[in-house]
């Protein structure tokens, strides 16, 4: 079986946000195109972490959960793992992995210039 990977953010009630989400998913798929790449969520939105892993599991036996979160915060820290012991005890013949948040990358830094230089000026 396969390495999967599993992007998770938070989620938001919000349709655009999640569409947004899905778009930088979809972009990253498209990066890696013989990978088997998914998304989830969190909360507040579907489908859910431990949707995700199940339907992952069913053709993966490793899934690689990568958190979409800026830093290493409750969820980061407990939250999500809780969800992977949970879902590792349910399936002992998966391996789940998670990789670090995106945390104090020096890249964001580059991101955040970017962001400044397209404020327009009055």
């Amino acid at each position: 079986m396969k390495s999967a990977v599993l992007i998770v953010a938070h989620g938001s009630r919000e349709s655009p946000a999640q569409r947004e989400f899905k778009r930088l998913v979809g972009k990253y798929r498209r990066r890696h195109p013989g990978w088997k790449i998914a998304h989830a969520f969190l909360e507040l939105a579907e489908p859910s972490i431990p949707r995700a892993l199940e339907k992952l599991s069913a053709s993966s036996g490793e899934i690689l959960v990568l958190p979409l979160f800026l830093f290493t915060a409750k969820h980061v820290r407990q939250h999500i793992p809780e969800i992977l012991a949970a879902f590792r005890k349910t399936h002992p013949k998966v391996k789940v992995k998670i990789a670090k948040p995106l945390g104090a990358d020096g890249k964001l830094l580059d991101i955040l210039d970017q962001r400044l230089n397209q404020i327009p000026l009055e």
